[in-house]
């Protein structure tokens, strides 16, 4: 993998205060290296903590917890009951829309999902056959990049408009700073460099016709 070039305080300024329009005051270390691939060395070498980033940019010192009483005795004994229901193949996606919990929740209280999936005793990541396509996921991506034109966001790409589900695209592509730059060489490839420009015909409405096919199949 190439070295990552060095970024300036500035930089990392403005990614942060990027970041902090989408993620609010739930703005977390994890979630601000997973969206720019920076290390959390850079964040020291250049603000000594991850609390003085966030104050930089306006938010608390701390990411507040979720508020929600829910323990984590009983997000387990949900997590049980539905293992039991589906399997051991339990995507996240199914979980969170069975239980009506948030994707942050399981965050706040057991630091990832493969964290919990760990905790009652399954792997990491459900061993699923290869449901997508490469082509899948770069429409997905362009789902959401059509109507925001930036970047693609983790966070706003799970709650605003994707289909996919951010970590799969993140497995598939090793890491979703990854999936955003090999998306970037697929709108490029497509004569779209950057986000001023208008949508290309082409590829609208080459997208709009796998979107028909999709829909249909779910008939």
């Amino acid at each position: 993998m190439a070295q990552m070039r060095k970024v300036s305080r500035g930089e990392v300024l403005d990614l942060a205060e990027k970041l902090a329009e989408d993620y609010g005051e739930s703005l977390t270390l994890t979630a601000f290296r997973r969206e720019t691939g920076l290390s959390q060395h850079v964040i020291f070498d250049l603000f000594g903590n991850w609390k003085n980033l966030r104050t930089e940019v306006g938010l608390t010192p701390e990411a507040p917890r979720a508020r929600n009483k829910i323990s984590k005795n009983q997000i387990l004994k949900l997590m049980t009951e539905q293992v039991a229901e589906h399997g051991e193949n339990l995507t996240e996606v199914q979980f969170l829309h069975a239980t009506g919990l948030s994707g942050r929740m399981i965050m706040d209280r057991f630091g990832s999902w493969g964290d919990l999936r760990e905790s009652v005793g399954l792997s990491r990541r459900a061993r699923l056959k290869t449901r997508y396509s490469e082509q899948d996921l770069y429409d997905d991506l362009y789902r959401v990049y059509r109507i925001f034109r930036e970047r693609p966001n983790y966070n706003k790409h799970r709650y605003r408009g994707g289909l996919i589900s951010p970590g799969t695209i993140c497995h598939r592509f090793t890491s979703w700073e990854w999936a955003c730059l090999r998306f970037r060489d697929y709108l490029k490839s497509h004569d779209l460099f950057n986000s001023k420009m208008p949508l290309p015909e082409q590829l609208e409405q080459e997208f709009r016709e796998r979107e028909e096919k999709r829909l249909a199949a779910m008939r």
